[in-house]
């Protein structure tokens, strides 16, 4: 069990940021289906807007891929309080016995996962220095949206991959209570968890009106993540702005004249994926976009056309994730970027879907869990046949892309 190697020529970093809020400061919105919950380890979601936590991949020079350090840092799971989100996915936290369940289950779960499984990654080491002038030094940026019941973590095998080809990626923990958990300091620094606003809630009730308020405030999110790498670039931070302290903490000088925002790219997976449309479509720095398993319904049908953007776009689908709403919706933005155009140009789209694929093989969970997922009909056979195929043709097309259209 484990994530698989990076198949760049490069090592790959990784550190955390996440900017130091102000008493009275939030900014966002807030859902009113948040969960109520008396214990002080959590919060209402109305209390967690802010910039998310980041967690920044990035190429290096400094790191021997065969012989990676045991360091905490480096758990896949970062802490129990993620082990405990996703086993809620599985058991709802609808009453106190179900709470226990959950809390028992996850005792076992990650006593198993946060020493066994880690990233392909090193915590902190120095960039990767390229050029003699600031122009050449500079490196392509990619800000990933993850996906429901997701986090930060859930999927470094594909950010690691494409770091080890020279990106900068992005992950940003999102804040609106689609996560299976989330983490961010409130303005005393203390640390706070935001569990999934819907846990205790079965999903064929969730309204995508709900859904989309929490596609409103990830676009947010994102697009104050460019805010905050356009800080870093220009030097503008201090140290003391990052919360996140230890081994994982982003030395904020190392960002400094190191961006090329540019060109910024913006994907996602699923939710993350309707993010990235969103996204690319109302903030002009953002230049190429590369969505996979687009969950197109809760993007709102009324602003379709205003949302097909100016920028080329990616859409890179498994085949098992479809069907005739998703299909619909899919149908309208395609039309609305045929009747788009760029300087008198038809806007360059391509979709494409890898056969014999299903929704989570564009996650961690599939190589990691590759027979457990199945049984739960998260994974296709094609993917116990070949573990990694899925993210090979995933990274290889979004960097292909990126190389031609960023």
């Amino acid at each position: 069990m484990g994530l698989p190697k990076p198949l760049g020529p490069y090592a790959v970093g990784f550190a955390d940021f996440e900017l130091r809020r102000t008493e009275g400061v939030h900014g966002g919105i807030a859902s009113g289906s948040a969960l109520q919950n008396n214990s002080p380890d959590f919060v209402m979601l109305a209390d967690a807007q802010g910039a998310p936590l980041i967690r920044i991949f990035y190429p290096t020079a400094h790191a021997n891929r065969s012989s990676l350090p045991f360091d905490s840092a480096t758990r896949w799971m970062p802490s129990i309080m993620y082990t405990w989100g996703y086993v809620s996915k599985l058991i709802r936290p609808a009453s106190p016995m179900h709470r226990l369940a959950i809390w028992i289950l996850t005792g076992i779960v990650h006593s198993f996962m946060w020493p066994n499984v880690l990233i392909q990654a090193s915590p902190a080491t120095p960039i990767l220095t390229l050029g003699n002038n600031d122009e050449e030094g500079r490196l392509p940026v990619v800000i990933f949206s993850h996906g429901l019941w997701a986090c930060r973590t859930t999927y470094s095998a594909f950010c690691c991959d494409l770091a080890s080809h020279g990106y900068i990626v992005v992950v940003p923990e999102h804040l609106d209570g689609s996560a299976n958990m989330a983490s961010y300091a409130d303005h005393n620094g203390n640390r706070k968890w935001l569990q999934n606003s819907f846990a205790d809630v079965p999903i064929d009730q969730i309204s995508m009106l709900d859904r989309a308020k929490q596609l409103k405030q990830r676009v947010l999110e994102v697009r104050k993540v460019v805010d905050v790498l356009e800080s870093l670039d220009r030097g503008l931070l201090t140290q003391n702005s990052n919360t996140v302290t230890g081994r994982a903490g982003l030395e904020v000088s190392m960002l400094q004249n190191r961006l090329d925002l540019h060109f910024i790219a913006v994907s996602g997976h699923s939710f993350g994926g309707a993010t990235s449309i969103v996204a690319s479509g109302v903030d002009k720095r953002i230049k190429c976009c590369l969505a996979m398993d687009v969950w197109w319904e809760p993007v709102d049908k009324m602003e379709i056309e205003k949302l097909a953007g100016k920028v080329p776009v990616l859409l890179l689908n498994t085949e098992n994730f479809d069907w005739k709403a998703l299909r619909d919706a899919r149908t309208m933005f395609m039309k609305a970027r045929r009747d788009a155009t760029q300087d008198g140009r038809p806007l360059v789209t391509v979709l494409k879907t890898i056969k014999g694929t299903s929704h989570q093989d564009q996650s961690d969970f599939t190589m990691l869990f590759p027979k457990i997922m199945k049984r739960m009909g998260y994974v296709s056979s094609f993917h116990i046949i070949l573990k990694n195929k899925t993210l090979l043709i995933s990274t290889r097309c979004t960097y292909l892309f990126d190389v031609v259209h960023g």
